[in-house]
């Protein structure tokens, strides 16, 4: 999919269409219109988009009167009290202030709104809808204040939350009963989630500072945020860090980073301004923009991963330097996107033709894709992907994948951790080779490249690819990967992926505990959690703090092997000398002191895993307990509740880790026996 140039479209107005601010996007009556708003002393235009043509002037207005020099840099249209506005940043004002927006898209009557507590000097704005009604959710520049406000019946505003901080960009989701809102603010360099009390309009703040701060995201200037493939998602761009963030947002407020993407030499968003996320027929699409002189187009994949599709460079006629502000919207079967820029008058108008878009689809054994633009996915068990006709995107699965993109130009996306990938039918200098999820790889002369007679083997770390040629016929490097790797650079979000997941290190619970993936489980803090399908890839992810975990699993049953991996605490102080004279009583054929040993003490009390009790676990003990290192890391095993354990002597410490579980619908439910080795306890 392609980025096109259409024409620049301008008023003739210099006040009106030099130093463009904001652009805002609103449907009325069916049709869709762009306003593009200058500052002090200039006004708004009105552009209503129509498909296949340039956008028609539908109207102008000047600021006048009191806002002539008062009014900021923002517009931002917003339905409530009945009727819809068009709502404006002024400096002075003590209620909201905004044109009234008629049916036909036309601007109306200015009206000021009661009063605000933090006054009309609004730097960001969202209306949330809830079971009781609806609310505005306003950040106050002035007073550093963001305050959520009652509509009331009549149209006026009453305060109900307060919340000191700032923000120049809000975006809310409603995620069944809670309402959430990701506020950014470039100047203090924060990204903030808050939950929005449906009843009482009370802000709550939920802390994603970790997460943020591990993305590594600088002077944030644009968030926004959709629902798609059954998730809510967060996109956040960073001017300063040059990058794009996608993150899920969980049913609690937390926010789980998917992809991070830096601006590169072939893409066209460093210094990041602007962001835009629209979805047509299914699929989702991101468009950025910022001081690199032009628009990156992507598409986002189910597991929220961005796909470079194409990115556009200003030209002599485009007008696209240092891109402010844009719109995006779907007219007819186009993607519309009007661009207003630092430098250029005007809006210049790109767009891409989604008339061919397919189908979203994976699924098992063999997925089949249409005639059209598809993106198809891999799963946990053996797949075959098949595209067919038209411009596709092939996502690898975790276990093995066979990709046969068919005509059109196809990109196959390969996916790090997965078995052996196979491409039946690569068109030279057509299809394309996605390789970004690869950690730490940024030229393709860092792959083992082997010519084969088919095609070509590509191996990097423990990956491995066979791409064969549709022609038939061996495939170089160059024809795989013309000059390098296109597109942006892609920064890990989870760097335990790199040989595997280190689990973390903190307390843990002993015993009998109850798994369930839907739900914090304390015994599994900073845990490294594995599924392996019957006949499929082992999935591997890390537990949060709270022990939450999403393996990712797709809908259906799937039996399989559940297993945990989680180092010892040493702050814990659980395992101390006393367990190593208790160990050490029972490697001499002793009791513990306070009578016979259990199966499970004597699970704890094979500290080397060696199969036997003695001396030597003793030792690694003592060594645990006094600080120093050990051959044998100390960790905890958890083991089925169901297993028989009776076997279990002094001599013969034989046993399994894991458990047999059945995932339905991605929702995994077991209980297991908690055993921390080198640490013994009275039963």
């Amino acid at each position: 999919m392609m980025l096109q140039f259409e024409s620049v479209v301008a008023t003739g107005s210099a006040a009106l269409d030099s130093g463009i601010r904001d652009t805002a996007l609103k449907t009325l009556n069916g049709a869709t219109y762009l306003y593009s708003l200058t500052g002090p002393g200039g006004g708004v235009a009105v552009w209503k988009l129509v498909d296949g043509a340039v956008p028609q002037l539908v109207d102008t207005e000047y600021f006048s009167g009191s806002i002539t020099f008062q009014v900021g840099s923002i517009g931002t249209p917003v339905s409530f009290g009945g009727g819809n506005q068009l709502v404006l940043d002024i400096d002075t004002a003590n209620g909201l202030v905004g044109y009234d927006l008629n049916a036909d898209g036309t601007v109306g009557s200015l009206r000021e709104t009661g009063t605000l507590t933090g006054g009309g000097d609004i730097s960001a704005l969202v209306k949330l809808s809830t079971g009781s009604g609806d609310l505005l959710m306003m950040a106050h520049e002035d007073t550093g204040r963001i305050v959520t406000y009652t509509v009331n019946g009549d149209g006026t505003l009453t305060s109900s939350g307060v919340i000191v901080a700032r923000s120049d960009s809000m975006q809310s989701l409603s995620i069944g009963a809670d309402n959430f809102v990701i506020a950014a603010d470039g100047a203090s360099n924060t990204v903030s989630t808050y939950r929005v009390d449906g009843g009482t309009a009370a802000i709550a703040v939920v802390d994603n500072s970790e997460v943020l701060t591990t993305l590594g995201i600088a002077a944030p200037t644009a968030v926004e945020v959709i629902q798609a493939y059954g998730k809510s998602w967060v996109v956040v761009a960073g001017a300063e860090s040059n990058s794009l963030s996608v993150m899920e947002l969980a049913a609690d407020g937390r926010l789980i980073p998917t992809d991070h993407v830096l601006d590169s030499l072939q893409t066209r968003f460093e210094s990041v301004q602007d962001l835009s996320v629209v979805e047509v027929n299914g699929h989702v699409f991101v468009v950025a923009g910022g001081g690199d002189d032009g628009i990156t187009l992507f598409a986002m994949t189910p597991g929220g991963q961005l796909v470079h599709l194409d990115s556009f460079a200003d030209t002599l006629q485009s007008g696209l330097q240092n891109v402010e502000s844009f719109g995006v919207a779907r007219v007819g079967d186009e993607l519309q996107i009007l661009v207003a820029s630092q430098q250029d008058a005007g809006l210049t108008q790109l767009t891409v033709d989604v008339a061919d878009l397919g189908v979203v689809r994976s699924g098992l054994e063999t997925v089949n894709g249409t005639v059209g633009n598809d993106i198809l996915s891999g799963n946990i068990l053996p797949t075959t992907l098949i595209g067919g006709a038209g411009d596709d995107i092939l996502i690898a699965g975790s276990a093995a994948t066979t990709m046969t993109g068919g005509s059109g130009a196809d990109i196959f996306v390969m996916q790090y951790g997965a078995e052996t990938t196979t491409i039946t039918d690569f068109q030279a200098g057509i299809d394309r080779l996605d390789t970004f999820d690869y950690p730490l790889l940024r030229t393709p002369g860092q792959l083992t490249f082997t010519v084969t007679a088919q095609g070509a083997r590509i191996e990097y770390f423990n990956e491995t690819i066979f791409v064969n040629s549709a022609s038939g016929g061996p495939l170089t490097s160059a024809q795989v990967f013309g000059a390098g790797f296109g597109g942006p650079d892609h920064i890990p979000v989870d760097f335990g992926d790199f040989g595997g997941l280190d689990p973390g290190s903190s307390d843990g619970v002993l015993g009998d505990v109850s798994i369930n993936s839907e739900t914090a489980n304390p015994s599994l803090s900073d845990a490294e959690i594995s599924f392996t399908p019957n006949g499929g890839a082992t999935i591997t992810v890390r537990a949060d703090s709270n022990g939450r975990f999403d393996l990712n699993l797709p809908s259906g049953t799937f039996e399989g092997e559940f297993d945990v991996i989680k180092t010892y605490s040493t702050a814990s102080k659980d395992i101390n000398a006393l367990d190593a004279l208790q160990v050490l009583r029972i490697s001499v054929g002793l009791d513990p002191t306070w009578g016979p040993a259990s199966p499970e003490n004597l699970i704890a009390a094979d500290f080397n895993r060696d199969g036997s009790v003695n001396a030597l676990d003793a030792l690694s003990i003592l060594q645990v307990a006094v600080g120093q290192p050990t051959a044998v890391p100390p960790g905890w095993v958890f083991i089925d509740s169901d297993a028989d354990l009776s076997g279990i002597t002094r001599t013969d410490v034989s046993y399994d880790t894991g458990a047999n579980v059945v995932a339905v619908d991605g929702l995994i439910a077991t209980d297991m026996t908690s055993i921390l080795l080198g640490n013994l306890e009275a039963p």
